[in-house]
């Protein structure tokens, strides 16, 4: 999305892991908007979680309900946050991204699958474009294309 559409939309909301935990138990849902091969090391667990990636998220968007909370996430952030614009511009209300991610959602003790070494692996290397010269389709939808800026950090 770009930044002249992003200036017409209210500000996102941002939510921590502590006070996500809080709305998924008074019945929110959790997107997590990362890749399948992410989900698979390490994902979201004790509660209402649905995996629609950021690279299917234009063709899937209409799988997130209207009628109740949703709570975007990803591995630091920043992906999820263009999903929760993304689905602003499309009229949702109740959207919210969790900030900064899986990392500190193992931090907090919250309940996972896999492993929390992957968690803490993901948070200083979000596994979309670092370390590889090519983008990799992950890297369109996280990065826009851009193989980092240097910073050691996709996102």
């Amino acid at each position: 999305m770009n930044e002249a559409v992003k200036k017409d939309l209210a500000e996102a909301r941002e939510v921590c892991p502590t006070t996500s935990q809080r709305l998924l138990k008074e019945g929110a849902l959790l997107v997590d908007v990362r890749e399948p091969h992410e989900v698979a090391q390490v994902g979201y667990a004790g509660c209402d979680v649905v995996n629609i990636p950021l690279s299917q998220f234009e063709d899937r968007w209409q799988e997130v309900p209207r009628d109740r909370d949703v709570i975007l996430a990803c591995a630091v952030g920043e992906r999820s946050l263009k999903a929760t614009y993304f689905l602003m511009y499309q009229g949702y209300d109740r959207v919210m991204n969790m900030k900064p991610g899986i990392a500190r959602w193992v931090a907090r003790g919250f309940p996972i699958t896999g492993s929390a070494e992957a968690a803490a692996a993901s948070e200083s290397a979000s596994s979309c474009c670092v370390g590889s010269a090519e983008p990799t389709p992950a890297a369109s939808s996280c990065c826009g294309g851009d193989s980092g800026s240097g910073t050691g950090k996709c996102c």
